[in-house]
C-alpha cells in the first residue's frame, strides 16, 4: 500500500532511489545515490551533468523519486548502468503516471512526485 506523506521531514537518508521522468510518452529511469530532504517542502537530487535524464527534467520540470527495496536491485542497477540516450528503459518497471505526469514505479513502497523549483549547476573550483 502506498501512502502520500505530504510535506514531512522524515525520510533521510534515503535507501535505494530510482529517479523517473517522462521522455515524451515513455518513462526513463536512473539510479541515484544523492537524494536528501533539505526542508519540509524541498528535496535535493544530485545528478551528474552527463545523465540523459537531466535534459528531460529540465524540459518537463518534473521528476519522481521512487524508494525501492533490495528486491528491485537488479532493475535499479540496470537503469543506473545504461544511458537513456542509447537504451529504451521504459519497460524496466511497471508504472503509473502521477498527478504531475511523472512515472511512479507501481510496486515501489514509497514514491514522491516532484516539481523542479531550482537547478544548481556545479562548477569546478
Amino acid at each position: 500500500m502506498k501512502k502520500n506523506l505530504g510535506k514531512l521531514l522524515a525520510l533521510y537518508p534515503m535507501p535505494v532511489t530510482v529517479i523517473g521522468a517522462m521522455d515524451g510518452d515513455k518513462p526513463t529511469w536512473t539510479l541515484v545515490a544523492h537524494v536528501g530532504i533539505i526542508g519540509h517542502d524541498r528535496v535535493l537530487v544530485s545528478l551528474a551533468a552527463p545523465h540523459h535524464i537531466n535534459s528531460i527534467i529540465k524540459k518537463t520540470n518534473t521528476l519522481s523519486i521512487n524508494i525501492v527495496d533490495e528486491s528491485f536491485l537488479p532493475e535499479a542497477d540496470y537503469v543506473g548502468s545504461v544511458s537513456g540516450a542509447k537504451t529504451d528503459k521504459s519497460k524496466v518497471f511497471d508504472y503509473t503516471e502521477g498527478e504531475k505526469g511523472t512515472p511512479l514505479i507501481s510496486k515501489a513502497p514509497l514514491v514522491i512526485e516532484c516539481s523542479v523549483c531550482d537547478i544548481i549547476q556545479h562548477t569546478q573550483l
